[in-house]
């Protein structure tokens, strides 16, 4: 029993952690793992839902709400969850009256309990909704309480920091957000939320918004850099001297969540540095640990692999790209990349933070296509800033990368790969197969007419739909366009007891252009075609899931065209494994507001 209770401690202050650091998707497959163990435990109920929250999925998160009759909780926190979401879908789809619901649910809650923090966020939404006077008489009311209470925590700060401000006092206001701002100099989130909410307020009073700079959260980056050469070995005083111009970079951006990979050289400076300074290291490696290892650590010597070992130990997440072997590709290295930018991208817009690449970099061209200079230049064609700290150091040479005698270089090509089918086309009668055919196929087939200049490779089976495209945004375009097509189509004449809906699946990745000797003909191949095609079976009917990767891929790409939420871990056909997935939708991505 001391045990079993240790554990679930444990757990509890790993979910309050990741909590703190906003790290959502975390909470959300922690809370949901030991629900299956503890279903009535209300902490990890709670914690579920404002995972979902958090994550933007505000539908799904109210519908875990009564799901797990929160309602009925004894705790404010928990009751107010549900005002917090009404919040959440009313930014979604900002109109009067939804504002005005949410705050009329705070509203409540601050009438039953006297907290003066529902009394703010009510007081808010009544401002935003356009109910001056409520504002105004709730702002006052909140103001008074939190003066009276006279602790100096967070909650009680930024009830007055907003209350002054929704009553337009802004030169009182400032000092108080500046006490907000130390008091939370090391929570990140909160900070961040906090100054979200602020800034609406000033919007509506055309209040300078610079008043909450410093509130401004640290810096999200993704780093990269040269792998020392073993032929010209870095000298110890070369060696500290780069590591404190990287501690130094980190400590000027207040660089708080950090994204890339960990080879010898200045990946692994970079994660030393950010785990020095307290922060949080988010590790991408290309392929398994062993062989990322042999290839990119070990050979530039054995006091480089302890300190790798160490940096994994310390990181708060390792995650690697593909299960694939490395097969001397250094197309494997390019995706890890991306998808290491891309994370970093997507975790500074739910943060509301600002974003940058750090780069060691000697500024020679001479492989424009690959290394530090490819993934500079990307993150410079996205427009997002860039701090290269020169350095001579050679780039680690090719020939270190060496291959086993059985082992081919052969070049795989990064694309965005789609698989779907059609939920009930099993059932369809003889009859039915035939207008599947006839009307229903050619149907979708001219739902995605304006997309086949950029579709690499379409092939079919009965209801199954395997594609191929460069760019991630486009297959997701592609689903938006079957998804929406299926369902405005008239199935009245079908003897179904359910109508027909798609499953998509959506994935980036690795692929190898091989000749197909059956069809006589090019495809595609690869095991992240195998990992997208297992993908598909367990996505719900009318839906569309996509990868981390995806995602990733997605925000790197920068088109906008989709909201995504995160879905949890979960596994995929035939045991191939377990994946985190996201739910995809069209349409742009929601920003979280208030707390």
């Amino acid at each position: 029993m001391a045990m079993m209770t240790q554990s679930i401690a444990t757990i509890r202050e790993q979910i309050v952690e990741a909590q703190r650091v906003g790290d959502h998707l975390k909470v959300y497959d922690l809370a949901e793992a030991e629900l299956k163990l503890h279903p009535g435990n209300e902490f990890y109920q709670y914690s579920l839902v404002l995972s979902l929250a958090k994550c933007d999925a505000a539908q799904r998160a109210l519908d875990s709400f009564y799901h797990y009759k929160l309602y009925l909780s004894q705790s404010a926190d928990v009751l107010a969850l549900e005002a917090r979401i009404l919040k959440d879908l009313a930014f979604s789809r900002p109109d009067e009256v939804s504002l005005h619901k949410a705050a009329d649910s705070y509203h409540k809650i601050f009438s039953q309990t006297g907290d003066y923090y529902r009394a703010i966020n009510a007081a808010t939404l009544y401002l935003l909704s356009g109910d001056r006077q409520q504002s105004m008489v709730l702002a006052k009311q909140a103001l008074a309480l939190a003066q009276q209470d006279g602790q100096p925590i967070f909650y009680n700060l930024a009830t007055q920091a907003a209350a002054l401000l929704v009553l337009g006092r802004s030169a009182d206001a400032q000092p108080v957000i500046v006490a907000v701002a130390q008091l939370e100099a090391d929570d990140l989130v909160r900070r961040a939320r906090t100054r979200q909410r602020l800034k609406l307020i000033c919007d509506y009073h055309l209040i300078d918004d610079a008043i909450l700079d410093c509130l401004l959260p640290e810096t999200v980056i993704y780093y990269c850099g040269h792998v020392f050469d073993p032929h010209r070995p870095v000298s110890e005083s070369q060696e500290v001297a780069l590591a404190a111009q990287i501690e130094s970079a980190i400590a000027s951006h207040h660089a708080t969540v950090a994204y890339g990979s960990l080879a010898a050289g200045a990946d692994i400076l970079f994660a030393e540095a950010v785990l020095n300074n307290g922060g949080e290291l988010n590790i991408w490696l290309p392929f398994g640990k062993v062989d990322f290892c042999a290839r990119a650590v070990r050979p530039v010597g054995d006091a480089w692999v302890i300190r790798f070992e160490a940096c994994l130990l310390r990181a708060n997440t390792v995650s690697y790209a593909t299960e694939s072997n490395f097969m001397g590709d250094d197309t494997i290295f390019e995706y890890c990349a991306d998808i290491g930018m891309g994370m970093a991208i997507m975790r500074s817009n739910s943060l509301g933070a600002s974003v940058l690449q750090l780069a060691v970099w000697d500024e020679v061209v001479k492989y424009p296509s690959s290394g530090v200079c490819r993934n500079v230049a990307k993150w410079r064609s996205l427009k997002k800033p860039v701090e290269v700290i020169p350095c001579s150091m050679a780039k680690f040479p090719r020939e270190y990368r060496t291959l086993p005698d059985e082992e081919t270089q052969i070049q795989r090509e990064l694309h965005a790969i789609l698989f779907s089918d059609i939920r009930g086309y099993s059932k369809l009668s003889d009859r039915d197969v035939l207008w599947y055919f006839n009307v229903l196929n050619p149907y979708l087939a001219k739902a995605i007419e304006k997309f086949r200049p950029e579709i690499q490779l379409i092939d079919t089976w009965g209801d199954g739909i395997y594609m191929i495209t460069k760019r991630a945004s486009v297959a997701a375009r592609i689903a938006f366009a079957l998804n929406e097509a299926l369902a405005q189509l008239d199935q009245s004449m079908l003897e179904l007891e359910e109508p027909l809906l798609m499953r998509i699946g959506l994935h980036y990745g690795p692929v190898f252009s091989l000749y197909d000797h059956f069809e006589q003909k090019q495809t595609f191949s690869s095991n992240e075609v195998s990992k997208t095609a297992r993908i598909e079976p367990v996505t719900p009917a009318g839906e569309i899931f996509g990868t981390e990767a995806f995602v990733a891929m997605l925000e790197l790409e920068g088109d906008q065209c989709a909201t995504f939420e995160y879905a949890g871990t979960l596994p995929s056909a035939k045991n191939y494994g377990s994946f985190g997935m996201f739910h995809i939708r069209p349409g742009l991505r929601p920003r979280a507001i208030l707390n």
